[in-house]
């Protein structure tokens, strides 16, 4: 769509700087998002240095030099425990096992693909471990249990091994969340009056709760980055902020015990308007 009208009658070799300024261009030109083109770009790397493994070309890509705007496209939306409890309730009266999936991602912060594929053989539930094999990390990690999730797995008829938990009504994988938590989000007026999508309501913003309720009582950023099985820390700072209340608790701990020592010494001094 974006590379071949600027770039496709061309051999890779000669695809220059100009041309993927103008590909560039012509996506942010078209109203679409800085991450766009981002993608794009990377798609036009893995072409080259393909070409330059095939020795088809020896010098550094034409994107190198390419700056793309800086855009923060991460989540800022998450639910309110009120909010999260009547999207559940919702989804419970119109299709149990995606009323499952979403309650699955809320407690545990698993994504929607780690969802899809888990199956049975990964559920230890006298352990209230989840052995996530294909993290999009690349690396397996547990995610732990509530009760509820518990409880949930313990109340559903167990399959073999090798089987998926979570199956659609003909019996295939799932692929995608289906269309029908969309319509009960749009329902609750979640996303009502809402362009921005960081701000919008979608099954990962159940995933993004979770972290956010963590951060908020004060969990350290470093078990939330295992509990979501981030790769880097920095991904998991964006929370950082929603800690203040912890924050502002230490902060009063401290006045605390420096008045008590104060005091203790008989050195309180008390400043007057």
């Amino acid at each position: 769509m974006w590379i071949d009208p600027v770039a496709g009658h061309k051999p890779i070799k000669d695809l220059s700087e100009f041309d993927v300024r103008r590909i560039v261009k012509n996506i942010l030109d078209d109203g679409k998002k800085p991450r766009t083109a981002q993608y794009v770009m990377a798609t036009l790397r893995q072409v080259w240095n393909k070409a330059r493994r095939g020795k088809i070309v020896s010098v550094d890509s034409s994107t190198r030099n390419v700056k793309i705007p800086k855009f923060d496209n991460r989540r800022q939306r998450f639910l309110s425990h009120e909010e999260a409890n009547a999207l559940l309730n919702a989804l419970m009266a119109k299709d149990t096992t995606l009323y499952r999936m979403a309650l699955l991602s809320l407690h545990t912060g698993m994504r929607a693909s780690e969802i899809f594929n888990l199956t049975w053989g990964c559920i230890h539930t006298k352990r209230g471990l989840i052995t996530i094999l294909d993290a999009k990390s690349g690396k397996g990690r547990a995610a732990f249990m509530t009760k509820q999730i518990k409880e949930m797995f313990d109340s559903m008829t167990r399959g073999n091994n090798d089987t998926n938990v979570f199956l659609r009504r003909d019996g295939k994988p799932f692929k995608e969340i289906p269309t029908l938590f969309r319509d009960v989000i749009t329902d609750l007026k979640f996303n009502e009056n809402v362009s921005d999508t960081r701000q919008r309501v979608c099954f990962h913003t159940l995933r993004h709760t979770l972290a956010s309720w963590h951060a908020e009582q004060g969990t350290d950023l470093y078990v939330i980055k295992e509990l979501l099985g981030h790769g880097s820390i920095t991904l998991t700072e964006r929370y950082s902020h929603l800690s203040n209340g912890a924050l502002q608790e230490a902060t009063r701990d401290f006045e605390k015990k420096v008045k008590a020592a104060a005091k203790k010494a008989g050195k309180v001094v008390n400043f007057k308007k």
